[in-house]
């Protein structure tokens, strides 16, 4: 007669029975995600899902900025007089960028706090038509995206230029230093599918922004 099986070793070989197909299946559908990433990743089947996000770069290509004068050139800094403006609610924004725009030469008229609220942008230059060359050689001072755009509420003859400061603003106007190194008389090259005039965009009332007085 055969010996009865020992219980033990049949729970044994049970436990590892169910311990071997669990750690299959897991290892079967992280090859599985890792291969759909794959696919997604070299775009032979599109995301899920959406996420929603824009780039600041597709908003900046949405304004329609103005095209430069014909043959226009950039000027000496020393010779622009400009407003800086805190389009946001971090107190004091304006007067510390004015402090490097002054030390670089150019005259700042005042600072205040962007009468038409919150601007959501990195920087925003407005001008007059007859500032656009001081508008586009001071743009010159900013890394990032930088809009140019016309203010129709300035006298048309007025070369006086603003400088908005917005929410995505971080301190990326160059040094006093570098700023004083550029070069007047350069080419102003004219931003793709600029319109002759475009007004500077419209911007939410609401909220005020950070005191710079």
């Amino acid at each position: 007669m055969s010996s009865p099986a020992d219980p033990r070793a049949e729970y044994r070989r049970r436990l590892q029975h169910r311990q071997t197909s669990v750690i299959g299946g897991i290892l079967v559908a992280m090859a599985l995600v890792t291969a759909f990433s794959f696919l997604i990743g070299w775009g032979l089947i599109p995301a899920p899902y959406d996420p929603g996000f824009s780039s600041a770069s597709d908003e900046a290509t949405a304004v329609s900025q103005p095209c430069p004068p014909s043959d226009a050139v950039t000027v000496a800094i020393n010779t622009i007089t400009v407003n800086v403006y805190n389009g946001t609610d971090t107190a004091g924004l304006a007067s510390g960028t004015a402090t490097v725009l002054t030390d670089s030469g150019a005259t700042v008229a005042s600072t205040a706090d962007w009468p038409r609220g919150a601007y959501t942008g990195n920087v925003m230059i407005t001008a007059s038509q007859a500032g656009l060359a001081n508008a586009y050689s001071l743009a010159q001072a900013f890394t990032g995206i930088v809009v140019v755009s016309i203010d129709e509420n300035t006298e048309p003859t007025d070369p006086t230029v603003s400088v908005v400061l917005g929410e995505e603003y971080e301190q990326t106007v160059l040094s006093a230093a570098e700023i004083a190194q550029f070069q007047p008389g350069q080419p102003i090259a004219a931003p793709a599918g600029c319109e002759p005039g475009a007004p500077a965009p419209d911007q939410p009332d609401s909220g005020e922004g950070g005191s710079d007085s």
